[in-house]
Parts: structure tokens; sequence; C-alpha cells
């Protein structure tokens, strides 16, 4: 059982982590003025995490189908979430790093003509080039100046993205009698989070990059995401914590 956890967290975890760094490619699109290339290399890498969804979503229903129970399936839940948290951190304090990343995509990407090569490049060839624009994350904008309910619907979004089929998969075993219909309640929640995230956040976001570049506000946007999808991450944890210390 040990080994489908550690598959789970694998997988999890490179889920979550190339999500978070596919923004860096707004970003790159926005310093480069390359904004169409910026926003469909981030939808493809977005898309390519999916890759990962199945083998993770087989190790849960394993775990499910041989018995586990609801507190371990918890805290197991809570463990991953925790990474998911702890590598998007990661990602937001090195985001001058990722979105430079993606800049050499774009000038790569120019030379190879295609996105998979340029990005196999980027990562096992490190080839200078010049006249890279960088963001200055010296001075990223204060927390009073990003707008509240921007990172609470950024906060919600992402809370079902990254946590539905994790509640859904501990409704299943609370009802094991219906545990393969409940485990659909996935598509739901993960639904509940797309529409938010295809109807609100992402028409914001590209409405502030179309935007003059001297303006901050696309960059207000981006932090106030990005901080939204953190706050989603504590949320969560919060959340199967205390169903966690409720049910013990």
């Amino acid at each position: 059982m040990i080994y489908f956890i550690l598959i789970a967290l694998f997988f999890y975890t490179v889920i979550q982590l190339i999500e978070t760094i596919s923004f860096g490619s707004r970003l790159a699109g926005k310093l480069s003025n390359r904004l169409s290339l910026g926003t469909t290399l981030q939808h493809s890498v977005y898309v390519t995490s999916r890759l990962f969804l199945p083998p993770l979503l087989l190790a849960l229903s394993y775990l499910i189908e041989s018995g586990l129970q609801i507190r371990f399936f918890l805290l197991t839940s809570i463990i991953l979430i925790s990474i998911g948290f702890l590598t998007s951190l990661l990602v937001f304090i090195k985001f001058n790093f990722f979105q430079l990343l993606f800049q050499h995509v774009f000038t790569l990407y120019d030379e190879a003509g295609s996105i998979p090569i340029a990005i196999l490049r980027v990562i096992f060839r490190r080839k200078k080039i010049k006249k890279i624009q960088v963001i200055n994350m010296e001075s990223p904008p204060k927390i009073t100046m990003l707008s509240f309910k921007k990172i609470m619907t950024s906060a919600l979004a992402y809370f079902f993205l990254s946590t539905g089929f994790l509640i859904s998969f501990s409704i299943a075993i609370l009802i094991p009698e219906y545990r393969m219909t409940v485990s659909q309640l996935t598509t739901v929640f993960h639904g509940v989070g797309a529409i938010i995230l295809a109807m609100y956040i992402d028409p914001m976001i590209c409405n502030s990059l179309d935007e003059k570049i001297k303006s901050d506000k696309w960059l207000e946007n981006i932090y106030s995401i990005f901080i939204g999808r953190l706050l989603a991450y504590l949320l969560a944890i919060g959340v199967f914590l205390a169903i966690y210390l409720l049910l013990h």
C-alpha cells in the first residue's frame, strides 16, 4: 500500500508543479511582447500535466478498493496538498527564473519550429541567449495593492481544481456501496473550478496583459491569482484536517 501512496504523491506533485510553472509563460509573453505565444504555451503545458492524472487516480482508486480507512485517506490527502503548496510556493518565490526559462523556449521555438523540441533544448542544453527581458522581482506588488476579490475567486477555483478528486474519493470511502457512482463527482468539483477559471480568471488576465506594459495592473492580477492558489492549498489543508479531527 505504501508504494501506491508514494506513486500518488509523486504524480500529484508533478501535476501541481507543472500547472504552477505554466504561469511563467504568461509573464514571459508579456515581457517579450509575445502574448499569443505565451498564452498558447501556458495552455499547452497545462494540458500536458493532465497526462499524469490517470496514474494518480488509479493509485488512489486502488487504495480505496483495498479498504483504506477514511482517516488514513484524509491524512494522505493532507500530505498531498501540503506538498502541492510547497511546490507552488517555490515557483512563486522563483517566478522570475521560470518566466526566463519560457523566454528561452520562445527563442528556441523560432529555431526549432516545435514547442516540445524547444522545451527539451532548454532543459538539456543551457544555451545562452542575449537580450532577454526579465521582470524586476525586487519590487513585487504590495499585498495591500492586490484585489481581495480576485484572490478569493482564485482560491475558490483552485480549491476545487486541486482537491476535487480527493473530496469525491473521501465520500466514496464513506459510502462504499456506491463508491463507483460517488467517485464520478470528481468531474463536478473540477467543473466548478474550471468554469470559474475559464469565465473569470483567464479573461481577466488576458485583458490586463493586453494593456500597456507601463501599467502594473497585469502584474498585480497575476500575483492575486498566484496568492489565491496558495491560499486554496491552505484552505484545503484546513478543511481536511478539520474533518480528520472530527472523525477521531
